[in-house]
């Protein structure tokens, strides 16, 4: 009988062999994570001290180049440029890469990485032009001197400044999501520094491409220009700050500027048909009065159609036509002085920064009673210092911030008939358009309107807010804002003379009245509205295809009165909603941008 063939069993190891294989495996895979991580951690320390390197060669770089020392700037440039290149270097490569990807602290990295990269091709590409025409980019060129402004000089930079714009705006959009509340405690503080810095240095480019690419020809370059200067009064409110109770005409032929005519908005009167054909919105929500009685053109927040109407009753009444509009209240005059220093004024007394406002707005009513004489005042008040300005009196740095602050406030507003130069302005702040379809971003308006012919509301304080609350599918926000209206009117209106109280009974015992009209986003809507928590009637209303309430408000000297509104935004716009108020004498930043519901 044939046997079976046994098979022999393999050996099998020592299990302390075993043992010790597992464990050089796991110390070798110990050490190489303990080298990855030691060498991360090198390369994150050179990259934070060339960023940190490159943060006070920026600030630097700024300096020299608005002091037009083109040497020392493309030097420092050079650095920075170096700085930038080294941080963009230890933070790319296939570690970091893999860094960017991995878990808890991946969002971490990639914010880094995106940081350096964007520093870097701004140092590169944006910067550049910028310093290359640093010799002519200096606050004068924007400033007048003697009368004029150097449109050439202007003209010159344009495309440096464009440049930079562009850059700029690129990085700002790389840098969009890079949240740094997102990111561990370290990088917080200095991520948020360098996103506020780069949106600061992005809105200055942005204005300065704009300026040099329309203010040569809006300036005479190439034909003699004239515009309808208007004078805001913030005492009796409108929704762009307040009525126009004086106007100036003012000449440009190439750079070259003058007053030529100077008149009150009294003057005008009443229309016995509206100026301009309104749409059936702006009739149901302002009534005729906005385009036959003058001081009723602005009762709409879009200036640019006020300037159309101011444009049309003053060639109605003047039998001549303007080029464009132009707009400045008491609030961005007091700025403008702080460049000019002190005026004299005609009764031998001197308006200054501080207390240009308060003489204005107030005080000219008290010592006369007469809001004739008060605009004619205000008109001869805004000549002197438009001549301090023009002759080249004020302080070209002082005088770029006051109009840079302005402009934030939204107190200084321009229109041009011109469709190209229009086309321009609306896409800035001094263009005052009433926001429609912004895509992804939420618009809210809040907007005052005095209901009662006074001058009461320079006793007013006011201050509206927004915060976002849930997003929900498709984008959609919801959104509460909180407007607090504070009366400081002496008791029973006590001192005040008519001028000030108007011919109602309310406001001759210091009541004011205003309508608040609150704009939902577009293609949103309004869910609820509260006056001291007491629910409200939604009145509802379009314009521009946006939803709009009217809030009546009654407001007794000493009172507070706090209107709440619920809104929701329209599908699709997740990005950070944009609150825009009515300017008052209060100073404070409008178009404000508050975090999203659906960023968080």
């Amino acid at each position: 009988m044939a046997g079976r063939r046994s098979r022999k069993s393999p050996r099998r190891a020592p299990a302390f062999v075993s043992r010790r294989a597992t464990l050089w495996t796991l110390a070798s895979g110990g050490l190489i994570v303990l080298c990855i991580g030691a060498l991360f951690g090198y390369q994150a320390v050179k990259a934070r001290s060339a960023l940190q390197l490159a943060a006070t060669q920026a600030q630097q770089l700024q300096s020299q180049v608005s002091a037009g020392d083109v040497k020392t700037a493309r030097t420092t440039l050079s650095k920075l440029e170096s700085s930038t290149g080294n941080a963009e270097s230890h933070t790319s490569g296939v570690l970091w890469n893999a860094g960017a990807h991995a878990p808890f602290f991946g969002h971490n990295v990639e914010a880094v990485q995106t940081i350096s990269r964007v520093l870097h091709e701004l140092s590169r590409t944006g910067l550049k032009p910028i310093v290359d025409a640093a010799d002519s980019i200096d606050t004068q060129a924007f400033s007048p001197s003697d009368g004029k402004v150097d449109v050439k000089a202007i003209a010159d930079i344009a495309p440096a400044l464009s440049v930079a714009d562009r850059s700029l705006t690129s990085g700002m959009r790389q840098l969009e999501d890079v949240n740094a509340a997102d990111l561990i405690g370290p990088l917080q503080g200095p991520v948020s520094d360098l996103k506020s810095k780069l949106a600061k240095a992005q809105r200055a480019a942005s204005s300065g491409a704009t300026a040099a690419k329309v203010m040569p020809t809006m300036l005479g370059a190439t034909g003699s220009r004239s515009y309808l200067l208007v004078f805001q009064n913030l005492a009796e409110s409108r929704s762009t700050g307040g009525i126009a109770g004086a106007y100036a005409v003012v000449k440009a032929e190439d750079g070259k500027v003058s007053l030529s005519k100077q008149g009150t908005g009294s003057s005008f009167g009443y229309f016995d048909q509206p100026v301009v054909s309104l749409t059936k919105d702006e009739k149901n929500l302002y009534s005729n009065l906005m385009a036959s009685y003058w001081a009723d053109a602005n009762f709409t927040p879009d200036f640019a159609r006020s300037g159309e109407i101011y444009r049309a009753m003053y060639a109605e009444r003047s039998d001549q036509e303007v080029d464009g509009v132009i707009s400045v209240d008491p609030v961005a005059l007091s700025y403008i002085l702080k460049a000019t220093g002190p005026i004299k004024l005609g009764n031998d007394a001197e308006l200054t920064s501080k207390n240009a406002v308060e003489v204005l707005l107030n005080k000219i009513y008290l010592a006369t009673g007469d809001n004739l004489s008060q605009d004619t005042f205000f008109a001869d008040a805004a000549s002197r210092v438009f001549d301090a300005v023009s002759s080249g009196k004020a302080d070209p740095q002082t005088l770029l911030s006051a109009l840079v602050k302005s402009s934030r406030e939204n107190r200084v507003l321009v229109w041009s008939h011109d469709k190209t130069e229009q086309a321009v302005l609306s896409d800035t702040r001094v263009g005052g358009t009433l926001a429609s379809d912004s895509g992804a971003t939420p618009h809210v308006g809040i907007y005052l309107n005095d209901a009662t012919a006074t001058k009461l509301e320079y006793y007013l304080d006011h201050k509206s807010s927004m915060h976002t609350d849930v997003c929900s599918s498709g984008d959609v926000q919801t959104i509460q804002t909180t407007t607090v209206l504070r009366s400081t009117v002496p008791k029973g209106g006590k001192g005040l003379p008519d001028s000030v109280t108007g011919p109602s009974k309310d406001g001759k015992q210091g009541i004011m009245r205003l309508n608040v009209r609150v704009y939902a986003p577009y293609g949103g809507r309004i869910d609820e509205v509260t006056v001291n928590d007491d629910p409200q009637t939604i009145q509802s209303a379009r314009h521009e295809r946006r939803n709009v309430t009217v809030v009546p408000v009654r407001l007794e000297p000493g009172q507070t009165v706090t209107v709440r509104t619920d809104l929701v935004t329209g599908k699709g716009q997740p990005d950070d909603p944009i609150l825009t108020t009515t300017p008052t004498v209060n100073p404070t930043r409008n178009n404000v941008a508050v975090a999203s519901a659906c960023r968080r």
